[in-house]
This record gives structure tokens, sequence and C-alpha cells, in this order.
């Protein structure tokens, strides 16, 4: 390696050929820190050369010229996928004179060096203005670079056959790398989603503008099926392989409908069929202020089919008198098996009940059953609201499935009889027994219900006044408060009790970061005596070490090479703490109580791990959660939502379940930790181990919960993985292949894919009822995914 530095360093280089058949090139600087530029082979256009970077001769980057360069198309021949991209050190640039490029591994220069010293007129660049991408089915989603006019959003057409067919507005905000290496930069992101006319089948050629003006690559070949691939083969198909062929094409490939076109949505998939009610078996209870009689209307059955009655609100929109309500059960509803609870004015839909009941009948395990949600504004528009399987932390935080839910007659008597008067605290009942086994609980995917729009304000006492008595029941000691209205009432709930210790290690995979500033912004600012600050990083300069020491910080040094799994798993194993805090040293707190915020969650002994809510420096949500895709990928929830947004259904106003969580932080048990083996450093060192950990807690029976109220914030961009994430989803899959086809925290009403919640699954997912609960982990030898 020396030799060859030298080599380079002191001999004069070869230079590319002439003539017709010379290498294409173009070494520009194109911005102060990037370097950039195309190289094409005209013999043979489809062929990717390596190129090197020298800085003052010495060998500083290495980089396949692949990415689309607008400069490389017009100069074709190829199809402008010739371009690479360098980023300069900031810190190292008034040092550096000169910059080079080579061929990798030979010592042919391709273009002029370019002088780093002086003040040279920068290139206009070859990075595209924008990019669009098919996402299956209908939808398509890219981004442009912001229009010249500040606050205007630029305008973004499809256009089939000569004319317009979709239109929105590239007003939603996204992070884009560009080349290997360089840091993310925000761009202005777009979603079309293409007319359901175009569902035949047939394939169709679209053509994407921006104001106007043709996007770059933004020609694209799409191919949707009216009612997806697996129902057109199951019609046709000889064998059941090729239906299971159709489906998992489907679950790649999602398609989908804005939420707006609900109405379409549901002629085409109306609620499923169940089994005819048997007369007597089902109580009705309606509560509270509101339009009872035509509750008990909705239900569109014969006068005495069901023993129904109305309860009046007593000191609350949702309170009832749970002495008459017993009196109800106790006499005229006797022989019935289960009560369906229904707040006034909320109308059951079709099929709605019998599913219900089918689920309880299925399930002898299960305490009740809920469906979704259709919320009808005073102007008559109905907006879907779909939930995730049950989790107790936002049930506990928000209201929302106790407006509709059919629970056991014997469930309902024992609750009353303990003085339960709110339909919120009625849902809960269940849990204050003991510890809160989410396999009580049967979410039925399906709209079953409408429901006029809530009066969060006006529900507020109510709702805490629930949540107070269900935590005495429990003997858990919390404080509550209000949070800010938007559509449902919710509430805040600290928990108090005793501080375990904690190892907050400090993930640092970057040893130029300023780790003595990111462990004074994250040393919290109570509990010192039992907090033990710890940085986890490769080889680190000895006066830092020195310095980080005096600060009261210990080093667990690791070797360079190491993958972030294996790192960590060391760090935790070195600690000695009740739990520990793995927090990447580029995030700054939000806030002072972060981690008191955490710990407060984790004080459930049925929680396992707790993440804070990670955004940029400016607040934009980075991701909230994960999700587990089809393809096995984990994928962020709520990226790129404004400060402030409460989310679809008002998720990021509540802490709730979510199936996994990233690398940025997490907190966990140490013992637990240990005794599931920590992050698996075999198959998942670099991408989705902590996606993976928190996949193994669940299935081991603890909840994992990521909050709203402890924010993270991204100081600096995060650093590119190594390692081979395409193969670390393939292992996902492989071990947990039942989470990917149907997380329990996506609701399979709505598109499976990113953003999630912004449209309708077409076709919808598996509406069978499900519990949150998450199976065993499949063992999958080594070398078979």
């Amino acid at each position: 390696m020396v030799a060859s530095r030298r080599r380079r360093r002191d001999d004069p280089p070869a230079r590319a050929g002439s003539g017709d058949m010379a290498l294409r090139v173009r070494f520009v600087r194109s911005a102060e820190l990037l370097l950039e530029g195309y190289v094409i082979d005209p013999a043979d256009p489809e062929r990717r050369l390596a190129v090197e970077l020298l800085l003052d001769g010495f060998p500083a980057g290495l980089a396949r010229a692949s990415a689309f360069d607008a400069f490389a198309l017009a100069a074709g021949p190829g199809d402008g996928c010739h371009g690479f991209r360098f980023q300069l050190d900031a810190a190292a640039l008034p040092q550096l004179r000169r910059a080079e490029l080579r061929l990798a591994n030979l010592d042919i220069a391709l273009a002029p060096p370019i002088d780093l010293s002086g003040e040279s007129s920068l290139a206009p660049s070859g990075v595209p203005g924008g990019q669009v991408e098919w996402t299956g089915g209908l939808s398509l989603s890219g981004w442009v670079e912001p229009g010249s006019e500040p606050g205007r959003a630029r305008v973004v057409e499809a256009w089939v056959d000569g004319a317009p067919v979709a239109r929105a507005l590239a007003n939603r905000w996204r992070m884009e790398r560009f080349g290997s290496g360089l840091a993310e930069r925000p761009v202005a992101g777009f979603r079309l989603a293409l007319p359901r006319t175009l569902a035949d089948a047939r394939p169709r050629d679209v053509e994407v503008t921006v104001d106007g003006r043709p996007l770059p690559g933004g020609a694209l070949t799409v191919i949707a099926f009216p009612d997806g691939l697996a129902a057109v083969l199951a019609a046709r198909a000889e064998s059941e392989a090729d239906a299971l062929r159709g489906a998992y094409f489907d679950a790649l490939l999602p398609d989908h409908v804005p939420l707006g076109a609900f109405e379409s949505w549901d002629r085409r998939f109306p609620l499923p069929e169940a089994a005819d009610l048997q007369p007597g078996r089902i109580a009705v209870l309606v509560v509270g202020a509101g339009d009872g009689e035509a509750s008990l209307a909705s239900l569109g059955a014969p006068s005495g089919a069901f023993p129904a009655a109305i309860l009046p609100a007593v000191a609350g929109p949702a309170t009832f008198d749970p002495a008459a309500a017993r009196l109800f059960l106790e006499e005229e509803a006797a022989e019935c098996d289960a009560v369906l609870w229904l707040r006034a004015g909320v109308a059951l839909r079709p099929r709605a009940l019998a599913r219900l009941l089918a689920a309880l009948d299925g399930d002898g395990g299960a305490s009740l059953a809920y469906g979704d949600l259709l919320l009808q504004s005073d102007d008559g528009a109905l907006h879907p609201l779909a939930f995730a399987a049950f989790g107790y932390e936002r049930a506990l935080e928000q209201s929302g499935p106790d407006m509709a839910f059919l629970m056991r007659r014997d469930e309902s008597l024992e609750a009353l009889g303990r003085d339960v008067r709110h339909l919120h605290r009625l849902l809960l009942a269940p849990l204050e027994g003991g510890l809160h086994r989410l396999g009580r609980y049967l979410h039925v995917p399906g709209f079953a219900a409408v429901a006029p729009l809530p009066a969060p304000e006006a529900e507020a006492d109510g709702l805490a006044a629930s949540v107070s008595g269900h935590l005495a029941a429990r003997g858990v000691e919390a404080d509550l408060r209000p949070r800010p209205a938007a559509t449902l009432p919710a509430l805040r709930v600290r928990r108090r009790g005793a501080q375990p210790t904690l190892a907050l290690i400090l993930d640092a995979d970057d040893p130029a970061l300023p780790l003595r500033a990111a462990a004074e912004a994250l040393r919290p600012s109570r509990a010192a005596n039992s907090v033990s600050l710890f940085v986890s990083a490769p080889v680190l300069d000895p006066a830092l070490r020195e310095a980080l020491k005096l600060d009261g910080v210990e080093l667990i040094q690791s070797g360079p090479g190491r993958s972030r799994a294996a790192r960590l798993n060391a760090a935790a194993d070195a600690v000695r703490a009740d739990c520990v805090c793995f927090v990447d040293a580029r995030l700054r707190p939000a806030g002072a109580d972060w981690l008191e915020e955490l710990l407060a969650r984790l004080a459930e002994t049925d929680v396992g791990a707790v993440a804070p809510t990670i955004a940029t420096a400016r607040g934009a949500i980075v991701e909230s959660g994960r999700l587990l895709s089809p393809l096995g990928v984990s994928l962020p929830l709520f990226a790129g939502l404004e400060p402030g947004d409460p989310g679809y259904g008002d998720a990021m106003r509540a802490a709730r379940e979510v199936s996994g969580l990233g690398w940025s932080c997490l907190l966990t048990r140490r013992t637990e930790f240990l005794a599931l083996g920590g992050f698996d450093a075999l198959l998942f060192p670099h991408h989705f181990g902590s996606h993976d950990y928190a996949l193994k807690l669940q299935a081991f029976g603890r909840r994992v919960v990521v909050t709203p109220d402890a924010v993270m914030r991204l100081d600096a961009p995060s650093s590119v993985p190594p390692g081979d994430a395409a193969r670390e989803a393939r292992a996902m899959l492989a071990r947990w292949p039942g989470v990917a086809a149907s997380d329990p925290f996506h609701n399979p009403l709505l598109m499976r894919a990113a953003p999630f919640h912004a449209g309708l699954a077409w076709p919808p997912g598996d509406r069978a009822p499900r519990r949150s609960q998450v199976p065993p982990a499949r063992a999958v030898p080594p070398g078979w995914w």
C-alpha cells in the first residue's frame, strides 16, 4: 500500500486515450465541498467505471461512476448513469491544494487537476433537479428542487397519452442523499395518485412534468390491477401456487387510493360476510348524551332481537350510572353472552356486529373485540380512522376504540361491580386484575361504526377521571396532564416510582464527532447519582480519551471495523446497571427531562424497550418507531411530518406501541438485553439489529413503546451504515415472516408503502381478527435466506 501511494504520488500519470473512442470525462468543482463529474466509455456505454480521487497526491476516495448525471446524458452515448461525486472534508479543505481524478487501480489521469487553493468559479452540477419512482399500483412519489420563488410549491403533473391525469404540489419535506458518503439534504417531495381507470392490467407510459417541463427521468411504465393480482390469478389459476405468487406481488407493489376516496373503496371492499346473529345472545347498552335512538336503529334488527337500553350521561359525555347498567344486565340481559357498548350517536354498520361476535366466539381467551371507525364531520363527510392492534399505552392516553366495542357479559358485570362508570375505563377494565396481557383484546379490521367527531375539550375531564381511576385500581402512581386538543381527546401519563441505575452509552461510530459536547448535552439534569455515562467508540485520540475521563465519562473502546451491533453488545456487557440506554452521539435532547420520560415508561414491568421521537434540528420528524415492510425492510414511521403535526389518527399525540425501533436511541433493561442475546451481530450487524431486538422482546411478552414526550434532535447528518441492507432484509423476512406480512401495529386497511397512512390499500390486507402479540422467531439456518 505504501509503495502504491508513493508511485501514484511521484510518477507522472498516463493519460486517457484520445480520438473518437476516448473516454468522455467531466471533472468539476460544483460546490465548495463537492467534486463531481462523469466518465463514459463510448465503445461500451453499459460499462460503469470505477474512479479514484487523489488529494495532493494521496488517494482519498473511491467511487463507481453509476449515478445519474444530466451532463452525462447530454454527452452520450448511454443512459446518463455514469456520474460520480466526492465530498471534501470541511476541516481539511484549508490545507488542500490539488484534486486529481484517475481510473481506480490504474495510473491513468482522466482530467486536468482542480486547484483547490485558489478562488476558482464553480461549475453547474449534473445532479438532477428531481426524481420520480413508481411505488406500486397507481402510486408515484418523488422529489424536486425547490423553486426560485420562496414559499411557492412547484406543480407536478402526470401525463398519459398526451393528457394530464394527476396533479400535486411538491410541498412535502423529505431528505435525499446524492452519492455514496454524501450528507443528506432536504428537498421538496410529492406524491401522485393515478386515477383508477388506469388499473386495467395494461402497461401504461406515464410522463411527469414539473411546472410544465419534463422531469429528468420522469418517464415511467406502470401496470396496475383492478382488484390486485392475487384476485386476478385466483380466478384464473390452475393451482393455488399461482394465487400465492399474486398475493406476494400485491404485498411488494402495493396499490392504494386516497383516504378521501373511501366511498368507492367501501363499495368495492365491503365488510366480509359473517354468520347470522342468534337472537338473545347480545345485549346493547347506549351510553351518554346524543342520539341514542339512532344508535339503536342502526342495528337493523327487529324489536326484541337484542335486549337494549339507553343510559343517560351522568357527569360527562361518556359516563353512566353503573348500578343501572348492572341491573339491566342481571335482569333483561341475563341470558346474553356479550354486551355491545355504544356511545350515543354512534351508528353500527351492517355485518359489523356479527363479525365482532364471531371474533369473540373464535377466541375464548379474549375479553372484548373492537373494529375501526368512520368519523363523520358536520357536513356529512366520512374520515376513516383505522386502528392498530391493541396497544395499552395508546389506549390509556387516547380515546377512540371505546366508542363502540363488544365485551363479554360476565366481565362487564365484574367491572360494573367495581364502580366503573366511564366507557374509556370500561375498555381498560379487563387489565385491572393484574398485568395487562395484550391477548385479551381483539382488533377486527374493518370500519364497524360511524361516529360523530368528538369534542376533545369537553371530554378532557372525563378522560382524566377514567385514567386516574384505572391506574389507582392497578396501584400505579402517575401524574396526568391534558394534551393539546386535536381530533381525539388525549392525556399525558407520567408514572412515578423508584429510579433504577442506568448506564447511558453514547454510540460514536465516527471518532471525529464532538464527543465531549455530546456527553455534556446528554448528561441527565436529575438523578445524576444513578446514571453512569459511557462512550462506545473505535480508537480515539489519547488527548480526547483523557479529557472524557476528566469529564467523568468512561470509555468502552472497541477495535476499528466492528459492527454497530457487536460494539454495543460489548458495551452493554461491560457496564453494571439495571438499565442501558444506547444513544447516537449525534443526538441532542429537545427537552431536559427526556431521560426521565423514558424511564417512566419503562416503569411498567411488561415494557421491554422505550424510544423517543427522533427529529431534525428544525423539528421535522425523522422517525417515531418503525414498521416491518413485506420485503423485510425496517421503515421509519411518520418521517417528514412538520413540527406539531398530530399525524394520522392523532398518533403523534400519545405514546404507542410499535413493532420496531431504530438504532438512534433505545432504553431497555440490561438483564433482558443479555438474556435475549442483545443485538444479533451475525444476521443484523449494521441495519436492522435494533428492530430484530424489539421483535424478540415482544415475542417474549414485552411491549415496545415510542413516546412523543421525549424528542431527540439530530445535531449532524447520520452516517451511511456499511454492510448489505438487502441481505439483512432477507434475514428479517426469514425470521419474522408473520410480522412482515401483517405488522400488528399497522392496519391492513391502510396502504402498505411509505408514508403508510396516506391512503386505503387496494385491495385491503387480511381482515381476520388479530391480537397485538408477536409469534416467536423462526429458527432459520445461516445461509438459508
